[in-house]
């Protein structure tokens, strides 16, 4: 998604003050198996998912694995629909907050069995909240598909008095939405309807694939302020950025909302 407005660097410096428990993880390994449309770069990615799993039940979080699993699967075969899913987000008990890769090689076991192999160190959070119930937020005017060029608007309400980030995810790249250099930081009354965009500007849409373009918006509403800052100055992050600032926020301070949408060539 190109959206029609010069987004001009900022840089917020805060600090998270949540403390959180940690636990520390080392040689987890992960494996996967090359084969059929399965490349070593997709393996690679298979098995640094399976060593993220191995890491979080390596740290005793046990409950939930099936979600993370899910999740990681989900992510791997593209299939968003479920990796946007509120319901496993919600249920997750931990997080791998950081990780570092020891070894990566290619085993050839034998002529019909090559699996690619990881070796890494993790950073687990586990945490000690669930999430607030009484914390709920609506958004409205997101349709499912857009013409190219056509504006994106949505009016937005939460429960509680909060602040929000908005990112987007597509195929090829990550970016934050909001705030941005037209549109601050901005804190949500408790039960306060406000239409977005919020300044003098227009979200436009615009695809330049020869394909329709899916995009991810993702609505992280927090209760204190919590700056995003991985980014460069065009607002463009990863993936992996996004949702590491995402689970470093304990449950009963966030609320997520998740949205797919298409643009046509």
């Amino acid at each position: 998604m190109r959206i029609k407005y010069c987004l001009l660097f900022f840089l917020v410096c805060g600090l998270n003050l949540f403390s959180q428990k940690t636990i520390q993880v080392k040689n987890i390994k992960g494996s996967a198996i090359i084969s059929g449309d399965v490349s070593p770069n997709l393996a690679k990615t298979q098995a640094l998912n399976d060593a993220k799993i191995n890491a979080l039940k390596a740290a005793g979080i046990e409950e939930k694995i099936n979600s993370y699993q899910l999740l990681f699967t989900s992510s791997v075969k593209n299939d968003y629909s479920q990796f946007f899913s509120s319901d496993i987000q919600s249920e997750m008990q931990g997080a791998v907050k950081s990780y570092s890769v020891l070894n990566e090689k290619i085993n050839c076991k034998n002529e019909n069995e090559i699996t690619c192999d990881v070796l890494i160190d993790a950073v687990v959070i586990k945490y000690e909240t669930k999430p607030d119930i009484t914390f709920e937020s609506n958004v409205e005017g997101i349709k499912g598909v857009y013409n190219n060029g056509e504006n994106l608007a949505f009016t937005i309400k939460a429960t509680k008095n909060c602040f929000l980030t908005i990112f987007n995810i597509t195929d090829m790249q990550a970016n934050l939405l909001f705030p941005n250099a037209y549109e601050k930081i901005n804190g949500l009354k408790e039960n306060e309807t406000i239409k977005f965009p919020i300044g003098d500007i227009t979200y436009g849409l615009g695809n330049d694939t020869k394909k329709q373009e899916t995009n991810r918006l993702i609505f992280v509403f927090t209760k204190t302020l919590i700056p995003f800052i991985k980014m460069d100055k065009e607002q463009v992050s990863s993936y992996e950025n996004i949702f590491g600032w995402i689970y470093s926020i304990p449950p009963d301070q966030r609320k997520i909302e998740y949205f797919n949408l298409t643009i046509l060539k």
